[in-house]
C-alpha cells in the first residue's frame, strides 16, 4: 500500500475518533456489546489454500473494537481474546448470558474466485437489521470498498442469539488487494472504528425485540456457504 493511501487511512481514523466521542454522549438502548472474533485455534477460517488466516485478522480487529468501545464507556464481553477455538454453542451461550446487550461477530470473507471483493453485514431477523444497516453504512463512509449490502442468513451464531446479533464481513482475504489491506494495522483499526461508530450511534435508537428462540438444528459452520460476486 502506497504512502499517500496510508496518510488517508490515518486521517480517516482521526475523524472517526471525533464521531465516536460525539455519539458516546447519547443515552443508550443497550449497555453491553458482545464481540465475537470468528474462528480461532485449529479453525483458521476461510477456504482451503487461503494464504491469510482469517482467525488472526478477525481477532485483531475485534480487540481493537473492544478497546474503542471501552474508551467510549461501553461495556464489552469477548467470546475469545486469544488464538483459541471456541465452539459455536459456547459463543451464543456467552451472548445469551448478557442482559441489555447486542452481539457483533467479526469476520473476513473468502471466495474461490479471487475477484470477489467488498464488505457485507449479516443479520438473521428484524432485531439485528437496524444495527447491521448502520454498521454497513458507517464502514462504507470511510472505507473504499464495494458495498455488498446487508443480507439475511441463518448462521448459527445469528440464529441462536436471543439478543440483536450481526455478523460483519470486513473484506475478502482471497482478493489480493483486500488481503493486502487487511494485513495493515491502519485498515483493521479503521474498520474497528467504523463498526464502533455504528454500534454507538445505534445506542440512541431502540432496537426491535428479538424473535423467540428457534428449534434446535444441526450446527451450520459459518464458511459452508461460499460467496460468489
Amino acid at each position: 500500500m502506497n504512502f499517500s493511501r496510508q496518510i488517508v487511512l490515518l486521517f480517516l481514523v482521526s475523524a472517526s475518533d471525533c464521531l465516536i466521542a460525539d455519539f458516546a454522549k447519547g443515552a443508550g438502548s443497550f449497555s453491553t456489546v458482545v464481540i465475537d472474533p470468528g474462528h480461532g485455534g485449529f479453525d483458521r477460517g476461510g477456504i482451503p489454500g487461503q494464504l491469510v488466516p482469517e482467525k488472526m485478522v478477525a481477532l485483531d480487529t475485534a480487540l481493537r473494537l473492544q478497546k474503542i468501545l471501552e474508551a467510549a464507556r461501553v461495556r464489552t464481553v469477548m467470546t475469545r481474546t486469544t488464538d483459541v477455538f471456541v465452539p459455536l454453542p459456547t459463543r451464543t451461550a456467552i451472548a445469551n448470558a448478557q442482559r441489555d446487550a447486542i452481539f457483533v461477530s467479526i469476520h473476513y470473507n473468502a471466495s474461490p474466485q479471487s475477484r470477489a471483493h467488498g464488505i457485507e453485514t449479516y443479520c438473521e431477523d428484524s432485531a439485528g437489521a437496524p444495527l447491521a444497516a448502520r454498521i454497513q453504512r458507517d464502514i462504507l463512509t470511510q472505507v473504499s470498498a464495494e458495498n455488498r449490502g446487508v443480507k439475511r442468513a441463518e448462521y448459527y451464531v445469528l440464529r441462536n442469539c436471543r439478543i440483536p446479533a450481526v455478523l460483519v464481513e470486513c473484506g475478502f482475504l482471497t482478493n489480493p488487494s483486500e488481503a493486502t489491506l487487511a494485513l495493515t494495522t491502519s485498515y483493521r483499526l479503521l474498520g474497528a472504528k467504523q463498526i464502533a461508530v455504528g454500534v454507538i450511534e445505534q445506542r440512541s435508537h431502540p432496537l426491535p425485540a428479538p424473535s423467540p428462540p428457534p428449534p434446535r438444528k444441526k450446527i451450520r459452520p459459518h464458511r459452508t456457504m461460499l460467496h460468489i460476486p
